[in-house]
């Protein structure tokens, strides 16, 4: 783990974040062979997650970049609560990304993204974060039946039905509600199985329970 500290802004809370890298690690390592990653955790007011002051981001099967607003209310708290969900969340990305990938279509996005949020209460218990559940029980139906038919393409926007668009009525986080619904059914008909061992499972196979 590389805690940049050229700003001095997260001073304050270095020996926390150490603790809760520390801690978080152990967890996943008891669940997940990930190996050969770096982390960089840096301060940074963009590219965070405005509700919790914290973000996160996979760039491929061994990069992971953790950025922290330091200026967030009750950051101390996001922190200890938060960190070893972000950090589980991508480093089953990055275990996903070695096989068979973050993903090209639709289904496979969503499927990618479903699994990590999965991964997180796997790690953390509780209930899933915001953007797993962020839709109703009818927006949720509308936009499954809407996306079903894109699962197969590679021709869609990733920031529309991630991070939502108001110009094609998309919610903000549609594509992490879809994909933690796709492997909720997927793991209520195979309860034999965890997000720690399907990283390598290909999308395919959460697509016929539809």
């Amino acid at each position: 783990m590389y805690l940049l500290h050229a700003s001095g802004l997260l001073d304050p809370l270095t020996d926390l974040i150490r603790a809760e890298f520390t801690n978080g690690m152990d967890k996943i390592l008891e669940k997940l062979p990930v190996s050969d990653v770096d982390v960089c955790i840096y301060d940074s007011r963009r590219g965070v997650i405005p509700e919790i002051g914290i973000g996160g981001s996979a760039r491929n099967a061994h990069l992971v970049f953790i950025k922290i607003n330091p200026e967030f209310p009750d950051i101390e708290k996001s922190v200890a609560k938060r960190l070893k969900r972000t950090l589980a969340h991508e480093l089953h990305h990055c275990m996903r990304w070695r096989n068979p990938g973050y993903g090209k279509t639709l289904l496979e996005e969503l499927v990618t993204e479903g699994l990590a949020c999965h991964f997180e209460l796997e790690v953390d218990g509780g209930e899933p974060e915001q953007y797993c559940k962020a839709l109703s029980d009818e927006d949720l139906t509308k936009f499954m039946k809407k996306a079903k038919n894109k699962f197969p393409s590679v021709d869609f926007s990733h920031g529309d039905w991630f991070f939502g668009s108001k110009e094609k009525g998309i919610p903000r986080w549609t594509g992490y509600s879809l994909g933690f619904k796709l492997v909720s059914d997927y793991l209520k008909m195979n309860p034999d199985k965890k997000a720690s061992k399907l990283y390598a499972t290909e999308a395919g196979e959460f697509s016929p329970i539809l």
